[in-house]
């Protein structure tokens, strides 16, 4: 089972992305403060790291420098318009990690 770290700035949608991530057969940790995300980043614990839409883009380059030396991956959320984050999650994220697990 992979480790799966979710950024994201709404507590709320950070857990709802968590509970579909693990229902998908991985362990999740949800997260909303970057400097949370960069600690848990740096024990080289997780396959891929989950940037949710709502992270602004200063954020984003830090986490590619944390996931790097791991071999994490890196998945930056883009929804397409009236697609909620749940559907996201499930329909493009998902697979996404599956296809990283095999």
């Amino acid at each position: 089972m992979k480790n799966v770290l979710v950024l994201g700035r709404e507590r709320h949608l950070v857990d709802a992305s968590t509970e579909i991530i693990e229902d998908n057969g991985f362990r999740a940790v949800g997260v909303t403060e970057d400097k949370e995300a960069f600690a848990l980043l740096d024990t080289g614990d997780f396959a891929a790291v989950l940037v949710g839409s709502g992270v602004e883009y200063a954020s984003r380059p830090p986490v590619h420098e944390h996931a790097a030396p791991h071999g994490t991956a890196v998945f930056e959320a883009r929804r397409v318009p009236g697609q909620t984050v749940q559907e996201h999650v499930r329909h493009v994220i998902v697979p996404q990690l599956l296809d990283l697990a095999d």
